[in-house]
């Protein structure tokens, strides 16, 4: 039977909440997730509670508010690995917004930018299969394997965060910015590459600490 798309909402909505009580996380984080679930089945019960041409739509404004809900505390609790605005999995079928995906990571690392580029090809299959589902038992796989690539996602979003900010990963300064910044502490030479073990090592060869080659303290 194709749902109608109350239906399609309401299923997805459970289908999102039963992901958030089986994410495994920090207990706090474990504490919000139910919470998470809790507002996503007020939302389908609302759904479900809508018939076209007999009820208001108070429904879909009950359906809302619980999402929005649920989308706040998402954003209070990252460690879930929900993406932001990923309720849109949910009102798709009522707006035909289109499904979330997270903004580019732009990885340094070439491995990095590889996993990305492969769990990003892999997600967008999922939501063109996703779009097209219109059985129960196809929405739940999909939205299921959407919802686990945006996990990952957002777990290589983190790990890439990292891996960019270390100095050997930065574009090197010019020649007036490292002046300002960083001189060597046998030569005065500003010309100090900045290696991983918070190590620099000056064109003279001397080496020395990140501390000991700074010299202000400014966040520039």
């Amino acid at each position: 039977m194709t749902l109608t798309p109350a239906q399609a909402a309401a299923l997805r909505a459970r289908i999102a909440a039963a992901v958030a009580r089986d994410r495994y996380a920090a207990p706090t984080t474990m504490a919000a997730l139910a919470f998470i679930a809790a507002h996503l089945d007020a939302a389908a019960n609302a759904l479900d509670r809508y018939m076209p041409g007999v009820t208001t739509n108070e429904p879909f404004a009950e359906a809302q508010a619980a999402l929005a809900d649920a989308r706040e505390l998402t954003a209070h609790h990252p460690g879930g690995r929900f993406p932001a605005n990923f309720t849109d999995y949910i009102e798709a079928p009522l707006t035909g917004c289109a499904l979330p995906m997270l903004t580019p990571l732009n990885p340094v690392n070439p491995a990095y930018a590889e996993q990305e580029a492969g769990l990003r090809h892999r997600l967008a299959l999922v939501h063109e299969e996703l779009s097209r589902a219109t059985t129960e038992v196809a929405t739940d796989a999909w939205l299921t394997s959407a919802l686990a690539y945006q996990r990952d996602l957002m777990r290589l979003a983190g790990v890439v965060r990292v891996d960019n900010a270390r100095p050997c990963n930065q574009p090197p300064a010019t020649p007036e910015f490292a002046a300002q910044h960083v001189r060597c502490i046998a030569c005065g030479s500003s010309t100090i590459r900045f290696t991983v073990r918070e190590w620099a090592v000056c064109e003279c060869g001397k080496g020395m600490t990140w501390a000991d080659a700074m010299v202000c303290d400014c966040p520039g």
